[in-house]
């Protein structure tokens, strides 16, 4: 998330993270983007690595949250680190207060990672999979620096989930991708909506409707639309 350049940015290392395990159960690990150890002792929070210079700019914002996206998405018990979900800069030194502040100017921010908690832990009956242990990575583009995966547990409606992550600066409009299932596809979730912040442009990614034809591994096929930097999570 914090390398600059997107040429530089690995889809491969992102597939060995998503899919790592230890043992046999893919909850006997910690998945997080921030923790004590990686945002004190001379490192930086996520944000402010992305961006020294302006830490709760654009590419702070919609990197950070595609990382948060990616942790509560992945197989793997997610860690929030204390500030984390209003953008709190700097570096971690527990004589310093955090800035609560930033709790109501980027409330979107907050209620993003609200949003997907409650999907995390399949609040709303419809996310079965992101509680399962098993993930598929169906589609890796290292030029367009696309990355799917499917996760579930039982499989099936209400269990499958498809997610889609973005690492580019450009958006993907069209981009056609595998799915496990066919008909009608909900989106649950896309990081660029409008009210998580002013100048996440809401790019307009929608349902889709996935139709026979053999995709990535999968049988079923559609396209999506997909913003810079952003995550889409779908289910039935």
């Amino acid at each position: 998330m914090t390398t600059p350049q997107d040429d530089d940015r690995s889809l491969a290392a992102v597939r060995d993270a998503v899919c790592y395990r230890y043992n046999d159960d893919a909850f006997d690990r910690v998945i997080y983007s921030e923790s004590h150890d990686e945002v004190a002792n001379g490192r930086a929070r996520v944000p402010q690595e992305i961006s020294p210079d302006d830490p709760t700019g654009w590419h702070a914002r919609k990197r950070s949250t595609l990382a948060a996206a990616m942790v509560f998405t992945a197989p793997g018990i997610p860690l929030l680190f204390q500030g984390q979900e209003f953008l709190e800069g700097g570096w971690f030194r527990d004589t310093v207060p955090l800035d609560w502040d930033q709790n109501e100017e980027f409330r979107g921010i907050v209620r993003m990672y609200r949003d997907l908690i409650r999907l995390r832990l399949n609040y709303d009956g419809f996310s079965r999979g992101l509680c399962g242990q098993f993930t598929q990575v169906c589609h890796l583009s290292e030029e367009r620096k696309v990355i799917t995966f499917h996760r579930w547990d039982k499989g099936g409606t209400a269990d499958d989930v498809l997610v889609v992550a973005n690492f580019s600066h450009e958006p993907q409009d069209g981009y056609v991708i595998g799915f496990p299932a066919a008909g009608t596809w909900k989106l649950r979730f896309n990081s660029d909506w409008h009210g998580y912040s002013d100048d996440f442009n809401g790019h307009p990614s929608s349902d889709v409707l996935a139709e026979p034809g053999e995709y990535d591994g999968l049988p079923f096929r559609a396209a999506i639309t997909v913003a810079p930097y952003s995550v889409l999570i779908f289910s039935q």
